[in-house]
Order: structure tokens, then sequence, then C-alpha cells
């Protein structure tokens, strides 16, 4: 695997957790509720966590190792992590 694919990986791994995250906020805050949803954000919620914590210092990591294939991606990426850091440190605190 090239390192091109991992900052792709990364990527799409960090889309992942920001949309989850995004249809969590808006289905909590316009009260919206769905059986399915609520499962499978039960099961969701501890993995995004993980990630959402994770990809940034697999990315700092990376990093200081210089195996950084685009800057454009790893930028990219790194903006969409710390959006959904703050986008959950929003959900803990403000909407409890």
């Amino acid at each position: 695997m090239t390192k091109l694919q991992i900052e792709y990986i990364r990527l799409s791994f960090s889309l992942i957790v920001f949309i989850f995250i995004i249809t969590l906020l808006f289905f909590h805050i316009n009260q919206v509720q769905l059986q399915w949803f609520t499962a499978l954000t039960r099961v969701m919620t501890i993995p995004a966590l993980l990630l959402s914590i994770a990809i940034p210092l697999w990315m700092i990591v990376d990093l200081f190792r210089k195996k950084v294939a685009d800057k454009s991606i790893f930028n990219l990426t790194f903006f969409i992590s710390v959006i959904s850091i703050l986008l959950l440190l929003f959900a803990i605190y403000i909407l409890k």
C-alpha cells in the first residue's frame, strides 16, 4: 500500500466520522426519533470517538516520520478531524 492510498484511507475515515457526527447532531437538535438510528448510534459512538482521537494522533506521528505523501490531503484530513472533535465537544458539553 502506498503512502497516497493511506492518506485517502485516513481521509475517508475522517469523513465518515464527520458525517456521522453531523447526522447525529441534526437528529438530536431536531428531535427526530428513529429506532434504527438510535440503535446504530449506540453501536457506532465509541468507534467514532476512538477514530476522532486516533486519526489526528496517527497524522502527527506520520508528520514526524516524514511519511506524508500529499500535503493538501493531509491538511484537509486534519481540518476535518479538528472540526469533528470540536463538534463532539459541542455535543457533549452543550447538548448533554
